[in-house]
């Protein structure tokens, strides 16, 4: 998929340069690339021992030779963090990358987690489903990735429940699994940004708590971004003012949002594309196992959470996902809480469309037949609802669409029949 870059002796030096941002990145002691102007690292090379003056019989003063052989031959099209991706230089679709730093990779240990034990049973255990193995499986998988260093197909992991529940801190305990740093992607996944690059330095992309957007038109656009994050392993990186490449990061996605109607609505439509790519769990509100109503004792509750993670990994590399939930391709099935699908099937644009229609077209105790344009005609001629209408269908095929999906969940109520040559529909 990807390979580190194999270099000359002569071009062994820990330095790379940048082109798009003039700079030099120079590895420090802990290993690490650190960009500098062509003035400091001259500096730094001086440091190292080397000429800065020219010789008579010299065109180049050995820094400068060294400068000019580093600007040519070791110039890369990305510098910076790369999810999951450990520090070195590699060749990824044609292109040299340099990752600057590594991802925090907390050493499994055995021994007991029992503050993370109790939190994870209570918000995923107190229903008719034990959603644990779920949960389990799919940081299992997502920790296998970074572990390995290869992007690997994941569901978003949707944690929907009461306000102040631990969704954000079961969030928290995620990052610490994956490599300990996290992005904000919501605007970049609902087309509000067109830029991404920061996205690219952290394996776990968490939505939480942000200002939601409800329209259709962002909603189908995060359910887009959702697909694409979780299966494609090539993704398009775009930083401001930089230009546009491809690279392999390791992601995996996190959302968490309050339970109420109006808060799942910013959720994208569970449409058959999705489906499998979404694990929307239902979570109760958690008990913490110490006092953290203070910013000092939630630094100290942290402390006692964080000092289990080491065991809690332990647990999860060496979990056996049971033979009814394997997949193979993203390693766990996906799961939907059935009380959260009834929600959000009941604020589908098809069934809203549905309601409008028992009281535009379809007679009581009766049925409607007509065209699809006679339909149109009809929906938008309802001086009442007009305004409600034209909100759903907003773009030219939305009629057919919500139609055939009706078609789909309610065969009895929506169908397509034939009359006088023409394709028409029936409602009931």
């Amino acid at each position: 998929m990807f390979k580190k870059v194999e270099l000359e002796h002569r071009l062994q030096l820990p330095v790379w340069f940048y082109p798009q941002s003039e700079k030099y990145y120079v590895q420090d002691e802990f290993g690490e690339y650190v960009q500098y102007t062509k003035t400091t690292l001259k500096l730094i090379l001086k440091s190292w021992g080397l000429r800065g003056r020219v010789h008579d019989d010299e065109i180049l003063s050995p820094i400068d030779a060294l400068i000019a052989d580093v600007s040519y031959a070791k110039a890369v099209a990305y510098a910076g963090r790369l999810a999951g991706i450990k520090t070195g230089c590699y060749i990824m679709n044609g292109k040299r990358v340099l990752v600057t730093s590594d991802p925090v990779i907390i050493e499994a240990k055995e021994g007991g987690w029992p503050m993370i034990n109790s939190i994870i049973d209570q918000l995923f255990n107190r229903g008719k489903t034990d959603q644990r193995p779920y949960v389990y499986g799919w940081l299992k998988m997502g920790r296998k990735a970074v572990l390995e260093a290869f992007p690997m197909p994941g569901q978003a992991l949707v944690l929907a429940g009461p306000r102040n529940a631990g969704k954000n801190l079961f969030q928290d305990i995620i990052t610490e699994a994956l490599g300990g740093r996290a992005e904000k992607p919501y605007r970049y996944m609902v087309g509000k940004s067109e830029f991404n690059g920061d996205l690219f330095g952290a394996e776990h992309l968490c939505i939480a708590d942000e200002v939601p957007f409800y329209d259709m038109p962002s909603r189908r656009v995060f359910g887009s971004k959702i697909k694409d994050i979780c299966v494609n392993s090539l993704q398009s990186c775009h930083g401001k003012h930089k230009e546009a490449l491809t690279l392999y990061p390791i992601w995996r996605l996190s959302i968490s949002v309050n339970d109420e109607a109006e808060n799942l609505v910013m959720l994208p439509p569970l449409e058959d594309s999705i489906e499998d790519k979404i694990m929307l769990l239902k979570v109760d509100r958690a008990v913490m196992p110490m006092k953290s109503d203070s910013p000092r004792s939630r630094v100290e509750f942290w402390d006692g959470v964080r000092a289990e993670i080491p065991s809690f990994l332990h647990f999860i590399e060496n979990y056996e996902i049971p033979e009814d939930l394997q997949e193979s391709r993203f390693g766990i099935k996906a799961y939907q809480h059935p009380d959260l699908v009834e929600i959000l099937k009941e604020m589908t644009h098809e069934n809203r469309l549905m309601a409008l229609m028992e009281i535009i077209v379809i007679p009581e105790n009766g049925s409607w037949k007509g065209t699809l344009e006679e339909l149109e005609t009809a929906l938008y001629e309802d001086s009442t609802f007009k305004r409600q209408i034209e909100k759903l269908l907003y773009y030219p095929t939305a009629l057919m669409t919500y139609l055939r999906r009706l078609h789909k969940t309610m065969p009895e109520r929506v169908r397509r029949v034939k009359g006088g040559g023409k394709n028409l529909w029936e409602l009931q």
